[in-house]
């Protein structure tokens, strides 16, 4: 028992600040914990007071990198040792807390080569920095936003890998770093940069109780550690113990862990949902949702471990959301976005218009209704007349003419003409739109509904009707059902959801049966998507296609793709020459 740090379990309130240091206790690969909040909030406390509650640990003995005799990395001193002697010597070290200068350079951090010894002797010596001392142990960075970008670069790196490379002269040597990293700072003296940010683990923002009870505990614990350090720690070892053995069951539990496509998915929806662009988000929080299950005794992660787990692991990303959009999160906007009440910022952006400049074969061209090609059908302008005997509408003028042609006063069945009309045909749009998970990325949605506004503007102005189509989860829905009424499409738009799988070809055949019903004579499908398809009508994408053939008959697809053409998985593109359609880009067609 080390008397000099204030027990862990004393420690008053900070709950997640705790959780997150035990959770990296428990598993070191989440990445460390960053630690923002004013002076005085119990921020090295809590860091310093981890070393007591951790289990000691073995180490090669005369190591000066502490090597794990069990780890899967030794350096190049034991690795000769084990080799000439088969079998390394160990003993037993209790982890502590090392702790790294605001002022501290490269080479106090990763050590320095022996040029000398290296070019006399053959020998590889390294001099250990901070980095051998840290190895098995935590390593703490006070104020590390104000330590050099190139240090803290150097040291997560080591985090990331577990391993400390040191080139110098074409000499390089390497040793084994696994630690617990801890950083804690004051953002009022200054923020790091996003990319930095990026590479922690988790976050977690401290601020002062506010509770006077609580408070007034702090006060008391405080002083009576002050009197009495030994006294004070024998009240709390029971609890000290406990936490310690959970600590050790959870390392032992950890592998066996499970967690399945379902958790996995909730994890991406939160990210998609929070525009959060880096894929180490999703990973850390997989990582910390098994590690927090195993810390529970349990071996199948569940919702509430992924909530807890997202909390702690995106928190800290959110300021790489594009535009700036500042947004808080807490487990009621977790909980929101998982049950699909999240209200995202994807409303339609009545600024933007379709470009006039298309390249031809345009957009529009590609679009069939009152602005394609004649047709003959029961409106439009009377051209000319033909024998009908039992005509739908009956052309008076011919009639008559082909009587008095007969020498007849009375009009016969057999002079009965009928009127021909030629006029444009009516049109059915069906705007089949993405709504899920994978279009909240980079605000794809806001685009997708703005170019999905646009073209039902269009489409109202030359009098066509239109219907709504959305698909998301597991379901293709028709929002709104053909109608003329631009207003209840809109209104229906405005109000969709995004989150969830992509059921794209469902989504197709739910626009051919909408094409079908309808008694328009030109439909046409304008299918906005990035084209991420994962949920199928049969068992793959392939078998979906060619059952889709026999059911799209004549309706006419349009592909816009959500994603820049550069960015593409190709998907819509092979869609679109399997159905000898147009397919455009999002950001080619709106300015």
């Amino acid at each position: 028992m080390d008397t000099a740090y204030f027990p862990f379990t004393a420690i008053t309130g900070q709950e997640t600040l705790k959780k997150a240091l035990v959770l990296n206790a428990v598993n070191p690969t989440i990445g460390g914990v960053l630690i923002r909040g004013d002076k005085g909030t119990g921020k090295s406390t809590a860091v310093r007071a981890l070393s007591d509650i951790l289990p000691e640990r073995n180490i090669v003995d005369g190591c000066r990198f502490g090597c794990d005799p069990d780890g899967s990395e030794l350096c190049m001193e034991c690795q000769e040792k084990l080799k000439m002697q088969g079998k390394l010597q160990v003993r037993s070290a209790k982890m502590e807390v090392v702790d790294l200068p605001v002022s501290a350079t490269e080479d106090m951090v990763v050590g320095t080569l022996d040029i000398r010894r290296a070019l006399h002797e053959g020998i590889k010596a390294l001099e250990p920095g901070l980095l051998a001392r840290a190895n098995g142990n935590i390593l703490y960075i006070d104020e590390v936003n104000l330590l050099d970008d190139h240090v803290v670069n150097v040291l997560l790196d080591a985090a990331a890998m577990g391993v400390n490379i040191v080139e110098r002269e074409g000499i390089s040597v390497r040793h084994p770093s696994r630690f617990i990293l801890a950083g804690t700072m004051n953002p009022e003296e200054g923020d790091l940069r996003p990319q930095i940010i990026d590479r922690f683990g988790l976050s977690v923002d401290v601020e002062a109780l506010t509770d006077p009870d609580e408070r007034i505990k702090v006060i008391k614990r405080v002083l009576d550690f002050q009197e009495d350090p030994e006294a004070f720690h024998s009240r709390f070892r029971r609890r000290q113990d406990e936490l310690r053995r959970r600590i050790m069951e959870a390392r032992r539990l950890l592998s066996s862990v499970e967690m399945d496509d379902d958790a996995l998915l909730q994890i991406v929806e939160i990210a998609s949902a929070l525009a959060i662009r880096t894929h180490r988000a999703d990973i850390i929080t997989a990582r910390t949702a098994r590690t927090l299950a195993a810390f529970n005794g349990r071996k199948r992660v569940n919702g509430d471990d992924v909530k807890e787990a997202a909390l702690l692991a995106m928190k800290h990303r959110l300021r790489q959301l594009p535009f700036q959009r500042e947004q808080e999160l807490s487990q009621e906007l977790i909980e929101d976005i998982l049950n699909g009440e999240f209200e995202d910022d994807s409303e339609i952006d009545r600024n933007r218009r379709l470009r006039k400049d298309l390249k031809v074969p345009d957009l529009k061209a590609s679009l069939q209704g009152h602005a394609g090609p004649a047709v003959q059908g029961r409106r439009g302008k009377y051209v000319r007349a033909r024998e009908n005997p039992e005509p739908s509408s009956v052309a008076v003028d011919a009639t008559l003419r082909r009587a008095a042609a007969d020498g007849s006063l009375r009009i016969e069945p057999e002079h009965l003409m009928e009127k021909i009309r030629v006029g444009k045909a009516r049109a059915l749009y069906i705007m089949v739109l993405d709504t899920s998970s994978s279009m909240r990325l980079e605000r794809k949605i806001k685009f997708a509904k703005t170019v999905s506004w646009l073209l039902l503007k269009d489409s109202y102005e030359k009098r066509n009707r239109i219907a709504l189509i959305a698909f998301r989860g597991y379901d293709a829905t028709v929002v709104a059902e053909p109608t003329s009424r631009l207003e209840a499409v809109e209104e229906a738009l405005e109000g969709l959801k995004a989150g969830g799988r992509t059921p794209l070809t469902p989504a197709l055949k739910l626009a051919a049966e909408v094409s079908k019903s309808a008694d328009e004579e030109a439909c046409t499908a304008v299918v906005i998507s990035d084209g991420r398809c994962n949920v199928f009508i049969n068992s793959n994408l392939e078998e979906d296609l060619r059952m889709l053939e026999g059911e799209i008959g004549n309706m006419k697809i349009v592909f816009v793709n959500a994603e820049p053409e550069k960015r593409s998985l190709g998907i819509l593109e092979d869609m679109a020459s399997r159905f000898n359609s147009e397919i455009f880009y999002l950001d080619d067609i709106i300015i």
